[in-house]
């Protein structure tokens, strides 16, 4: 049997070290999100920011791992990348603000959970005048489903929503419809009535859209990456795009006026 030649050795150390940063990675960014959810009341009313700092987190999937020269290379590129949920598409209806914004904070939402339309509702709007409208920070949503099927099928609407270009105002539509407390009934001709709302402009592919299983499954995959790949066990969360920091709840506007600006300092000085 041929022995292996140096250079494919030192391969093999560099793609083996890269793998281990990012597997460190990530479980470094399960315990951040750990320690958001012990720590914050996830309230509208609470107090308590839930940020906390790790190493950026990268993808654990050995057959996504870069090749680098060295270990040190690995190293340096494991902690210089963004988040992995960070998307920067420019046709991403599912977002607010501008693609190339120096901090992009990620939102886990459910459609059917009422802190997550607090937020929407109360919160967001300053955000957005502050920081979106400026060019600062953009806002990038991911849908979930933690309650149930009405929640997956209120999810793939949005997504259905989403394929027409009115993500973010589907999104308007149905928080604003949302009770003050508890988990709303949202029945199929609801969904619609929010998408007319919203100015979806083709309701029938609309419909169509909605009750095809692959959006449903969409939301259902996100729902298991949140919850066994991430850790997040509660929603809204929030995670910045620097992979090191999070917060959870609809806390008040100081609060995230505090993580963002943080943000926005570290963005600065790299």
């Amino acid at each position: 049997m041929a022995e292996n030649s140096p250079h494919s050795t030192k391969q093999g150390r560099s793609r083996t070290a890269y793998i281990i940063i990012a597997i460190i990675a990530v479980a470094a960014f399960i315990a951040v999100v750990a320690l958001a959810q012990f720590t914050s009341g996830g309230t509208p009313s609470g107090d308590e920011q839930a940020q906390r700092s790790a190493p950026s987190a990268s993808s654990a999937d050995g057959d996504n791992a870069q090749e680098g020269d060295s270990s040190e290379g690995a190293e340096a590129a494991a902690a210089g990348a963004e988040g992995e949920w960070v998307r920067r598409d420019a046709d991403d209806s599912a977002a607010v603000g501008d693609v190339d914004a120096p901090v992009v904070i990620t939102e886990w939402t459910d459609p059917r959970c009422p802190f997550c339309a607090h937020f929407h509702n109360n919160i967001l709007p300053d955000l957005q005048k502050k920081y979106v409208d400026t060019g600062k920070v953009r806002f990038e949503f991911i849908t979930v489903a933690f309650f149930g099927e009405q929640s997956a099928a209120a999810g793939s609407a949005m997504e259905a929503a989403g394929k027409q270009g009115k993500y973010s105002e589907y999104s308007d539509a149905l928080y604003a419809a949302a009770p003050d407390k508890g988990h709303p009934d949202l029945p199929e001709d609801k969904l619609v009535e929010f998408a007319e709302t919203a100015g979806v402009g083709d309701i029938e592919k609309f419909r169509k859209d909605m009750n095809d299983q692959a959006l449903i499954d969409k939301v259902n995959d996100e729902t298991a990456k949140a919850q066994q790949y991430y850790g997040i066990q509660a929603v809204p969360f929030f995670a910045s795009s620097d992979g090191e920091s999070a917060l959870r709840g609809a806390q008040p506007v100081e609060n995230f006026e505090e993580f963002i600006d943080e943000q926005l300092e570290k963005a600065e000085a790299q």
